[in-house]
């Protein structure tokens, strides 16, 4: 009767360790995926940022070029300030270099 028992015991372990065996290949497989997932979202994210960086480059450009007057007099008087800017770049430099 012992041995039977015994037989009995080990068909339990023996169930029990082929549905742990499946759940442990299901589990490695969700891993792979889990982590070409993650591979896949760090390439979209250094796209992304790329993008947007070129877009914080574009923004400043685009609020660069319309800051600049659509008018001749405007015109005009952007082209002094600018020029009055340059002047006072030089003048500094000169200081610096002095």
């Amino acid at each position: 009767m012992a041995s039977q028992e015994l037989k009995d015991k080990v068909k339990i372990v023996a169930r029990k360790l082929a549905i742990l065996r499946r759940r442990y290949l299901t589990l490695l497989t969700e891993n792979k995926e889990m982590k070409r997932d993650i591979e896949r979202k760090e390439l979209e994210i250094a796209k992304l940022e790329k993008e947007l960086s070129q877009l914080r480059i574009d923004n400043e450009f685009l609020r660069v070029a319309h800051s600049v007057p659509a008018n001749p007099e405007q015109v005009a008087g952007f082209k002094k300030q600018v020029a009055k800017m340059v002047r006072d770049i030089d003048r500094c430099i000169k200081q610096l270099n002095a």
